[in-house]
């Protein structure tokens, strides 16, 4: 474990805030808030060669394409649809934490170079099976790619995963030719489920999510990356977001089991809640899209 100070402005100034437990190993892990600029992030946190321990293959980003739930499929049409609406026509497109590649997937198949990086070996491996070297092992800091090689960067629900997230959107903005996007969800601290769940919520997913970020704080990313802000959108997640909280609050037991069998029938009922949410921007995750100023 090490620890860190704010990867937003360097103050080592912070104020603890609470901690939680891994849902899959038990550890213990604290959040804390930086007293100089309020981001919330992960301290003492795993290290990078301690990480992928705490990448189990349950992990439900790792899920293969293949076996997905026609929910998801429908999930990543729907990330590609609202991409396609800021795009000047199809290019090169680069998933930064591709997991094994569902993304990518949907995208060639609707005609864009879709590039991705993985960090967690095992995951990388199963999209190389569908991508050859199309998908690299590594981190944005470690793969190697020409300046302004993509017109497109996506990061879905990473930003809050990467120890230097503002080295990564730095090098984003090296890769990204002039005017390209780079588009990417977090967890939502504006989002009803928050404060519905509060610190069972899955938005706090310690210690897979180091930094936590606000409006504030983004704002402030931006501002220190080159980027500025076009678009922010609570697109999809209520559904499988609010069955994870749901299953952090009643545990593994009998009522458990029973919530996860009756769950289609609660989140039928749940339709109007998750609309009211997206319309107001309260969705539990919330997508950004920026635009490398020239």
């Amino acid at each position: 474990m090490e620890n860190v100070i704010c990867n937003l402005c360097g103050s080592s100034e912070s104020s603890s805030s609470f901690s939680r437990v891994d849902r899959f190993s038990g550890d213990v892990f604290e959040f804390v808030s930086c007293n100089q600029c309020g981001l919330i992030y992960l301290s003492p946190r795993p290290t990078q060669s301690e990480l992928g321990g705490y990448y189990p293959s349950g992990y439900e980003a790792y899920n293969s394409f293949e076996s997905l739930s026609v929910d998801m499929q429908r999930a990543l049409n729907i990330q590609l649809k609202f991409i396609e609406r800021f795009a000047q026509g199809r290019g090169r497109l680069l998933d930064v934490g591709c997991a094994t590649g569902n993304f990518m997937q949907v995208s060639k198949l609707q005609g864009w170079d879709a590039h991705g990086i993985e960090l967690i070996a095992s995951a990388a491996q199963i999209a190389q099976e569908k991508h050859g070297t199309n998908v690299k092992i590594g981190s944005l800091e470690t793969v190697e790619y020409p300046d302004r090689y993509f017109n497109i960067i996506t990061l879905w629900d990473v930003l809050e995963h990467l120890p230097d997230p503002e080295g990564a959107l730095k090098h984003c903005h090296n890769l990204l030719v002039p005017g390209g996007l780079l588009i990417f969800s977090i967890p939502n601290l504006k989002s009803f489920d928050r404060y519905l769940f509060g610190r069972v919520w899955i938005g706090w997913d310690a210690p897979r999510h180091f930094n936590m970020f606000s409006e504030i704080t983004i704002k402030r990313l931006f501002e220190l990356t080159g980027f500025k802000l076009v678009e922010r959108k609570c697109l999809l997640g209520g559904k499988g977001t609010f069955l994870l909280s749901l299953d952090n609050l009643v545990g593994n037991g009998r009522m458990g089991v029973i919530v996860n069998k009756i769950y289609p029938l609660i989140s039928a009922l749940l339709w109007p809640y998750r609309q009211f949410s997206y319309f107001f921007k309260r969705g539990p995750i919330i997508t950004f899209v920026a635009r490398k100023a020239v």
